[in-house]
């Protein structure tokens, strides 16, 4: 029996069974497919060339992450599977900034062939502000590096025996063709084949548009609603041609099941002998589609080789993609983001406690949509009116207010014994519940400064009461572009006179017992 039909046996689930993700075993997958590195431009945009009626970009920033199969491959990372890379690289330094990416992910990439006469795929994306902090950012134009013809006998041999190879200790094999010329259909058989003989799943995202007859064997496939309506045929404007398309292909291609992705209409499973689910998406705000179906492919195989229902797996899977749409650019999504997106919707404040290292990965996709960042921080031992404004002020600063949050430890070396009245997890929890607050991150140090530079906010906030005085992490801030601002007081509100209020309030053990 294999390692995958083991754990099918002991892990049984249904869509909507599970309270979180599923803990899974540690899984071998082995991902084939076009292996593509993303670059992204980022800049300002603040006049139209004389050249020519285009916009002009100043570049502020530059990234390069990994496409369409490699990023399949760092979202089964980050979901916790062991992965090796199968596929095609240049013999460029586009390629070997790829590989030292996926090294660096710990994927294994012994199986990559180099290609001396083609060129690793890059897709080069422009992203313009049109005002400061990166507001408003939208993509102005993507340029591609590649060629698209089938690759030549010799590296399709050498790929298929690395597959010969990977197979023997793969739980999985997940196939992301994109039909730029690598995944040939003698290597599809090869993986597909294989992976039957070995009783391992085989889920592929086509990228062939009319001949899905290629796919053939596999044990499931994804496709957006564009390439079935081309694979078959129908156009998918209701539930009932959802439906017929997906049972068509199932039967067609000797399927166990068929993902259709329906973009806002959510997806359509159709599983061999009749078995459909339909899973409506939860509505959200989009920015960018890009790698959404690599989120799908990656999530859906994941959970499907973990031995879980096709129907749990693609539930998560719509899960993974809706949290992926809602960033901008291709964003890997992890366990603890399905997580918080599966906790119940009332205690969703806890979504706002995060670790600094959380935020810090929060913050780069919030600043990917455009958004400006304000920070400040404090005790905020028994929260009052003062604390309030102050908060409120700080908000309408930016887009969202990120709070830095004294531990317990720090607050009794700044206020003495005694304090803080309340521990952290508590106070924590208050400020998260606040509308005006987004993030809240606890810091173990009495001063800020490590925190702020972590954040790397757009604008820090200080109360009036600090001006004239070193604030921590201003000179930061200010050194690349960003603000202090101090907060107006209220006066008369402090904790330290609340606590006096309450001392003087309350009778004596003494006093109560005489009376």
């Amino acid at each position: 029996m294999s390692r995958a039909k083991t754990l099918a046996r002991r892990t049984p689930h249904r869509a909507g069974s599970f309270a979180g993700v599923p803990d899974l075993r540690p899984l071998r997958i082995l991902v084939a497919g076009e292996l593509v590195l993303d670059r992204y431009l980022w800049g300002d945009v603040s006049r139209i060339s004389p050249e020519a009626p285009i916009p002009v970009m100043r570049v502020t920033r530059r990234e390069e992450k990994l496409g369409n199969a490699g990023f399949v491959m760092a979202n089964l990372r980050a979901l916790g599977a062991e992965v090796t890379a199968l596929g095609l690289i240049g013999a460029d330094r586009n390629g070997q900034r790829l590989r030292e990416i996926l090294d660096g992910l710990g994927v294994r990439t012994r199986s990559l062939v180099v290609d001396d006469g083609r060129p690793t795929i890059v897709k080069e994306r422009m992203l313009g502000s049109v005002q400061t902090a990166n507001r408003a950012t939208q993509q102005l134009l993507r340029v591609d590096e590649e060629l698209t013809y089938s690759i030549g006998p010799a590296r399709e041999a050498a790929l298929k025996a690395r597959v010969a190879r990977e197979l023997k200790d793969a739980d999985g094999v997940l196939i992301s063709d994109l039909d730029k010329g690598v995944m040939t259909a003698g290597l599809l058989r090869e993986l597909i084949e294989g992976g039957r003989r070995r009783r391992i799943p085989v889920i592929v995202d086509p990228g062939r548009e009319r001949d899905f007859a290629i796919y053939r064997g596999a044990t499931a496939i994804t496709p957006n609603r564009y390439e079935t309506e081309v694979a078959t045929g129908m156009k998918l404007v209701d539930r009932d041609a959802w439906r017929s398309a997906a049972e068509a292909l199932v039967k067609r291609l000797g399927l166990a099941a068929c993902l259709i992705t329906l973009d806002r209409d959510g997806m359509y499973l159709s599983e061999r002998g009749g078995a459909d689910e339909y899973i409506p998406t939860t509505p959200r705000e989009v920015y960018d589609v890009t790698g959404a179906g690599d989120v799908v492919l990656s999530t859906f195989g994941l959970f499907v080789v973990a031995g879980l229902s096709f129907t749990a797996a693609a539930t998560l899977a719509n899960l993974a993609a809706g949290i992926e749409v809602g960033r901008l650019g291709a964003e890997v999504i992890t366990r603890d983001d399905l997580e918080r997106a599966l906790s119940p919707d009332d205690r969703g404040y806890e979504r706002k406690l995060v670790s600094d290292s959380e935020l810090q990965a929060i913050l780069e996709r919030e600043r990917r949509a455009g958004r400006q960042i304000v920070f400040t921080n404090g005790c905020f031992d028994v929260l009052h009116a003062g604390h309030i404004q102050l908060l409120s002020f700080a908000r309408s600063q930016g887009d969202l207010l990120v709070v830095g949050l004294n531990s317990d430890r720090s607050v009794r070396a700044l206020k003495g014994d005694g304090r803080p009245v309340y521990p952290a997890s508590e106070r924590a929890r208050i400020l998260a519940a606040l509308e005006a607050v987004a993030y809240v991150v606890v810091f173990d140090e009495t001063r800020a400064e490590r925190i702020i530079r972590k954040v790397r906010p757009d604008v820090l906030i200080k109360g009036e009461d600090w001006r004239g005085k070193g604030i921590d992490g201003g000179d930061f801030v200010e050194s690349y572009g960003g603000r202090v601002v101090l907060a107006p007081l209220l006066a008369g509100r402090s904790t330290t006179a609340t606590l006096e209020r309450i001392r003087t309030a309350t009778p004596s053990k003494r006093s109560r017992a005489s009376a």
